[in-house]
C-alpha cells in the first residue's frame, strides 16, 4: 500500500474507530471517577479527626489499583494497548498490622492510578470532541460535495436548493462552485479527523502505560532478577558438567580399563570397581549437595572449592583410572578464585582428553610467572581402535565454552583447539594482577600476552 493509500485507510480502520469508541465512553467514565475520588479524598480528610475519615481514605486509597486494572483491561480491548501488569503491592511477612493497613499509601502504583484519573478529566472533554469531529466531519463533507454535485447538474429542486430570490440564488451558486472546485482539497482532509484520533490515542496509550503498568523500578528489579536466575542457572550447569561429568567420565575410563584386563589381570579388575564404587559415592555426594544448594536446604558447613593446591590429587586420580598423565605443577599459592578457575580449567580438559582421546597420554603444566598463571594441557590423538568417534557423538561439548566463558570473566587469555599431530591442547593465562602485562623476552606464554593500552 503506498502512502497516499495509508493515509486515506485510517478512515476505516478498526484501530481507529476503536479509539473512537474509547473516547466517547470517556468522558463520562473520567467524570465517575473524578468525582469519586475527589468526594472520597474530601470526605476522608474531613472526617479524619473521628477516625471515619482514615477508614475511608485507606478504602479510597486501596480502590486505585483495581481502578487500575478495570482501566487497563479498557485500553487493551479499545486502545490496543497491551500494558504490563504492575508489580504486586510488597508488605514485608513482619510488618505490624498498622503498617499493612496503610500500605497502599506507600504504594507508587496508586498514587500513579490517582495521576492517571486527573489526567483523564483533562483529556477526556478533549478526547470526546474529538470522536464527534470523527463521527461527523466527513459526513458532512461528503454531503457538501453530493449536493454540490446535484446542483450542477440541474437537481437544485429535488434537494431544495432552488432560492426565490435571486441574490440568494447567486450565494447558494457561488457557494456550490466553491464547494466543486474545492472538492479535491476536501476529499484530502477527510482523513485528517482519523488520523487526529489516531495521534490523541497515542498519547493515551504513552500516558496508560507510565500510569497503569509497571514502572521502570519494577521493570530493573524484573530484570535483574531473571538475571541472577539466568546466571545461577548457568553456575549450576557448569558444576554439575565440570564435577559430576568428571567424576562419570573416570567412572567410564576405569571400567573399560578393568574390562579390557578382567582375565589377565583379574586383582586390576576388582581395584578398578572398587574405585568405581567409590567415586560413585562421591558423585552421589555432590549431586546431593548441588540439589540441597539449589533448594536452599542446606544444614551443614560446606566443603572448601578446590583450588589450585588440589591439582595434584585430581592428576593422580585421572592416572588411577589408566591414564597416562605427565604433569610439571607449580602450585604455590594464588588468589582463591584464580586457582579455582585452575582446576576447573584442568579437571575440565583432563575430563575431554579421557572422553573424546581414549588412551591418549596427557601433558599437563601449570606454570607460574610474576603477573599470570599459565596452564597447559595437550593431548595426544586417540589410540587405534578406540571409541572416540562415538564419544564425540555423546552430546555438545559444552565444556570448551565452559573454559572460554571462565577465563574471559577473570580477564585472561586462551588459546584452545585441535594440536599438529590429530590431538587437542589447551592453553589458558590467568592474570594475577588487576591485568596481563605485555609480552615480555623469552616467555613461553608470550603469545597470549596481549598488551592492554589505556
Amino acid at each position: 500500500m503506498n502512502a497516499l493509500g495509508r493515509y486515506f485507510a485510517a478512515m476505516w480502520q478498526a484501530r481507529t474507530w476503536l479509539a473512537v469508541v474509547y473516547f466517547l465512553i470517556s468522558l463520562p467514565m473520567a467524570i465517575v471517577l473524578f468525582t469519586y475520588a475527589v468526594t472520597g479524598y474530601a470526605v476522608g480528610i474531613g472526617l479524619a479527626i473521628i477516625w471515619v475519615g482514615v477508614l475511608v481514605l485507606i478504602g479510597v486509597q486501596s480502590s486505585m489499583r483495581v481502578i487500575g486494572a478495570a482501566e487497563r483491561r479498557l485500553a487493551a480491548a479499545l486502545l490496543q494497548d497491551d500494558i504490563p501488569g504492575p508489580a504486586p503491592l510488597r508488605v514485608p511477612a513482619d510488618a505490624t498490622l498498622i503498617r499493612r493497613t496503610l500500605a497502599s499509601f506507600h504504594d507508587p502504583q496508586s498514587w500513579r492510578v490517582l495521576a492517571w484519573i486527573l489526567a483523564r478529566i483533562v483529556l477526556a472533554p478533549v478526547a470526546f470532541a474529538f470522536a464527534i469531529v470523527q463521527l461527523v466531519l466527513p459526513l458532512s463533507l461528503v454531503a457538501a460535495m453530493v449536493i454540490a454535485l446535484l446542483h450542477l447538474l440541474g437537481w437544485s429542486d429535488a434537494i431544495g436548493l432552488q432560492a426565490d430570490d435571486a441574490d440568494a440564488q447567486r450565494i447558494v451558486d457561488t457557494v456550490v462552485f466553491w464547494v466543486a472546485v474545492g472538492s479535491p482539497v476536501l476529499i484530502l482532509l477527510l482523513p485528517a479527523p482519523a488520523w487526529m484520533v489516531r495521534a490523541l490515542a497515542e498519547l493515551h496509550r504513552w500516558i496508560a502505560g507510565w500510569a497503569l503498568g509497571i514502572c521502570d523500578r519494577d521493570v530493573a528489579r524484573a530484570a535483574t532478577a531473571r538475571a541472577e536466575l539466568a546466571e545461577e542457572q548457568v553456575r549450576i550447569d557448569q558444576e554439575l558438567h565440570d564435577s559430576i561429568g568428571h567424576m562419570i567420565t573416570m567412572n567410564i575410563v576405569q571400567a573399560g580399563a578393568g574390562a579390557h584386563v578382567f582375565d589377565s589381570d583379574p586383582e586390576f579388575a576388582r581395584q578398578a570397581l572398587r574405585t568405581i564404587e567409590e567415586r560413585g559415592r562421591a558423585a552421589m555426594g555432590e549431586l546431593d549437595r548441588i540439589i540441597a544448594t539449589i533448594r536452599g536446604d542446606e544444614t551443614g558447613e560446606r566443603a572448601p572449592l578446590p583450588g589450585i593446591e588440589d591439582i595434584p590429587g585430581l592428576v593422580e586420580v585421572s592416572r588411577e583410572a589408566g591414564i597416562d598423565v605427565d604433569a610439571e605443577l607449580d602450585t604455590r599459592a594464588v588468589p582463591p578464585a584464580i586457582g579455582r578457575a585452575a582446576f576447573g580449567i584442568v579437571r575440565e580438559s583432563l575430563t575431554n582428553a579421557a572422553r573424546h582421546a581414549p588412551g591418549a597420554a596427557v601433558r599437563v603444566r601449570v606454570e607460574r610467572e610474576d603477573d599470570a598463571l599459565g596452564i597447559e594441557v595437550v593431548n595426544g590423538p586417540p589410540a587405534p581402535g578406540s571409541r572416540s568417534e562415538e564419544a564425540r557423538r555423546d552430546g555438545p561439548r559444552r565444556g570448551v565454552a565452559g573454559m572460554r566463558d571462565r577465563v574471559t570473566l577473570m580477564g585472561g587469555r586462551t588459546e584452545i583447539g585441535p594440536a599438529a599431530d590429530g590431538g587437542f591442547r589447551v592453553r589458558v593465562l590467568l592474570p594475577l594482577d588487576s591485568t596481563i602485562a605485555p609480552a615480555g623476552a623469552g616467555s613461553t606464554w608470550d603469545d597470549l600476552r596481549v598488551e592492554v593500552r589505556a
